[in-house]
């Protein structure tokens, strides 16, 4: 045993750190052979709506001019954007360096699980879940390419994931340590990842809400009422976020909210045409062309957009599905959007905000009153409504994309196709966000051209997804066994917070990667019809790492430890 303990891997301060700054390094030089990828004119509602607030918010303009598309959508990631031009970051790099710093962070915060190892020791476990979240394959797959906000969105999650758990953990196992920097670092990550994704609230407040009454009973136990006090830091970051971004926008636009698409009087008006009955079984139809017969027949004030709709030749080349000959629903709304624009609503917020007032008004009215039939109740939201027929297909995309995610599908580190854009602008957002894009062709192609050096490059960074999904699957597999048999042993003798916290946290986790897989699956199955994407499950890669890791250290060896209790 002594021979065997002498053969442990150990790594002194200066050692780790020393590791960690080459491992940096490292991953930042893999993603300076990456290029960034844009389509200029092709991606409005997207990549092309991110950089053009960032550019006016670097010529002090906050948004910009206000159209259908200003406040449409989350607007952290333009303020990311103008902050790395201010600062002369390059985009891709900077992106990479957050990605490191969640990771790190991550690290650090299950460092008191190794407690009892020795020092040496434990910085080698600390360093090697570090390198396993940095070396993350989601992290450098072509998603990451494009200008926009899922470049961060994981990051974001990361930084508030990591800063929950090593509040947890401390509270737990390190009684003498402040909770309250890890509690801002959650605050951080909750509010920056709130402001960037409309989404993040329903992915992360659960987690937080969970964690902060798991926490709360420990800490009531052992009477840390500063502790307890402190529990409220990440909701007031998230508070201050959004007030501050309210603030901008109502003093700019005269809109007190985030936005005026996922909230206020759009979504009443969309809520409002998705509860009018409809003969149509196609799916992915939120507001049928039927029922938008009978809505433009009940609401006058939707006639004049009827014409964009239903018989605009760029409007139906724009959105409608050739296949359905109807608009999906991740399509209707824009589609509307921009209708609205060409009809003069969009002139200012606040004759925008009372327009959809009035249409959503007029159409509940006349679903109350039976002029108009009803499927639903009263709702405020621009999402389908959830009903049983889509349980069987979001349950079965759900396990897609979960198998999507164990195996690092999608994680090539390159763009398959070329950007798009004239010469000036390809340099403008070049100069803009000072890295390169894939503009050059390959001679005869209309494909990308990378160097060989790039390729080779890229080709190590493959071969690491593929042994990494092979890895990871046979992992998540035995640490949710492992987990279970913990379970059992927990039901037939009395636990303390030292067991059951660590447990909770790791079930807390698995739980909320499958509750993103869900959510997105509901999302693909009801509007969207795009297939398993990446980009939108990307949060739940590292969330099954600090599963895998965590739990195969504290449960990986049931039988032998059973064998040492009996012993």
């Amino acid at each position: 045993m002594k021979n065997l303990h002498k053969k442990q891997l150990r790594l002194s301060r200066r050692g780790f750190w020393l590791v960690c700054a080459l491992l940096v390094c490292l991953r930042l030089a893999l993603t300076s052979f990456q290029q960034a990828y844009t389509w200029v004119g092709g991606a409005p509602l997207d990549d092309e709506l991110m950089f053009r607030a960032a550019q006016n918010i670097t010529a002090g303009e906050w948004l910009g001019a206000y159209d259908y598309l200003t406040l449409s959508k989350a607007m952290f990631f333009p303020v990311w954007l103008a902050l790395l031009h201010a600062l002369h970051l390059p985009y891709l790099v900077a992106g990479a360096a957050l990605w490191c710093g969640a990771a790190l962070l991550a690290a650090f915060a299950f460092s008191p699980l190794w407690r009892k190892k020795r020092p040496e020791q434990g910085r080698v476990l600390t360093l090697a879940l570090f390198a396993a979240l940095a070396f993350l394959p989601s992290s450098w797959a072509a998603y990451t390419l494009r200008v926009y906000r899922d470049n961060i969105f994981p990051a974001l999650c990361l930084y508030f994931f990591a800063g929950m758990a090593g509040m947890a953990l401390r509270a737990v196992f390190e009684k003498d340590k402040p909770l309250w920097p890890w509690l801002a670092a959650a605050g951080a990550g909750l509010a920056c990842g709130y402001l960037d994704r409309e989404d993040a609230g329903l992915f992360l407040l659960p987690f937080a809400a969970a964690a902060t009454v798991i926490v709360a009973v420990v800490l009531v136990g052992k009477r840390r009422w500063k502790a307890l006090a402190e529990q409220v830091i990440p909701y007031a970051m998230l508070g201050v976020g959004v007030l501050t971004f309210c603030t901008l926008n109502y003093t700019h636009y005269g809109v007190f909210a985030l936005s005026d698409f996922s909230e206020g009087s759009f979504a009443a008006a969309m809520g409002a045409m998705m509860r009018v009955d409809t003969d149509s079984d196609k799916p992915y139809l939120s507001v049928p062309a039927d029922a938008r017969e009978k809505i433009y027949e009940a609401v006058p004030e939707l006639k004049p957009i009827a014409y964009w709709l239903e018989e605009d030749a760029q409007m139906e080349n724009d959105f409608r599905d050739p296949g359905l000959d109807d608009y999906r629903a991740g399509s209707f709304y824009w589609a509307i959007r921009r209708a609205a624009q060409y009809e003069g609503i969009y002139a200012d917020a606040q004759t925008a905000a009372n327009y959809w007032q009035t249409v959503a008004d007029k159409i509940n009215a006349a679903c109350d009153a039976g002029t108009l039939p009803s499927r639903t109740g009263k709702r405020v939201a621009t999402s389908q409504p959830i009903t049983a027929a889509y349980v069987p297909a979001t349950l079965a995309e759900t396990w897609n994309g979960f198998r999507h995610v164990l195996g690092f599908r999608d994680c090539a580190p390159y763009e398959a196709l070329r950007s798009i854009g004239t010469d000036d602008d390809i340099a403008a957002w070049s100069g803009y966000l000072h890295c390169g894009f894939n503009a050059a062709a390959n001679a005869g192609e209309d494909t990308p051209y990378y160097s060989p050096y790039q390729r080779a490059v890229f080709a190590v960074m493959q071969g690491w997804a593929w042994v990494y999904g092979v890895v990871l699957t046979v992992c998540v597999f035995c640490a949710v066994v492992f987990q279970l048999m913990k379970l059992l042993s927990c039901l037939r003798k009395k636990c303390m917070a030292e067991t059951v916290v660590p447990w909770l946290l790791l079930f807390g986790i698995f739980g909320i990667a499958l509750l993103r897989c869900a959510m997105i699956a509901f999302v693909e199955v009801s509007s969207f019809g795009i297939g398993t994407s990446t980009m939108y499950l990307a949060p739940v890669h590292p969330l099954l790492v600090l599963y895998v890791f965590a739990g195969l250290f504290l449960y990986g060896r049931p039988i032998s430890a059973k064998r040492k209790d009996n012993a």
